[in-house]
Formats: C-alpha cells, structure tokens, sequence
C-alpha cells in the first residue's frame, strides 16, 4: 500500500510539474507572437523606406541637371535611412 501512495504521490507531482511546464511554454509562445508582431512592424517600416528610396530614383531620372546634385544627395540620403533602419532591425533579432 505504501508503493501505491508513493506511486500516486509522484503522478501527482509529476503532473503538477507538467503543468507548470505547460504555463511557461504558454508565456513563451505569446512572446514568440509578441516578436512576430514586432518583425512584421519592422518589416512593413523597412519596405515603406524602401518605396520612399526607389521614388528617389524617379526623381534623379526627372531631374533638370541643375537639379540632379540636390536630388541626388536627397536619394543618398533616403538610401542611408534605409540602410540605418535595416541595421538597426536586424540587430534586434539577431
């Protein structure tokens, strides 16, 4: 009878441990979801300073030659906030 509580006494306490298991797995997929979330923002503000960059490129194919030196270095500039935003994305996840 003893080897029957024993018994039951573990399934018990394995139980409650598997339980706790179930709670901290529970906490990491919401984080997991939480990070997505915040890669697929990162993603989108990439994508949008992407767009701002390639409609540089219109701007420099348009541009008057007095014009192309300011365009230019506005299409410079658009491709380094890029870069910079790209960078500092990646860094978090890594």
């Amino acid at each position: 009878m003893n080897s029957t509580m024993n018994r039951k006494t573990y399934i018990d306490n394995f139980d409650r441990r598997l339980r706790a298991w179930d709670k901290e797995i529970a906490k990491l997929e919401k984080k997991a979801e939480q990070l997505n979330r915040t890669l697929q923002q990162r993603i989108e503000a990439l994508k949008h300073r992407r767009d701002t960059a390639t409609a540089k490129t219109t701007d420099l194919i348009h541009s008057t030659e007095d014009a192309w030196r300011e365009v230019r270095n506005g299409a410079e500039d658009a491709l380094d906030d890029l870069k910079k935003a790209f960078r500092k994305a990646r860094s978090k996840f890594k």
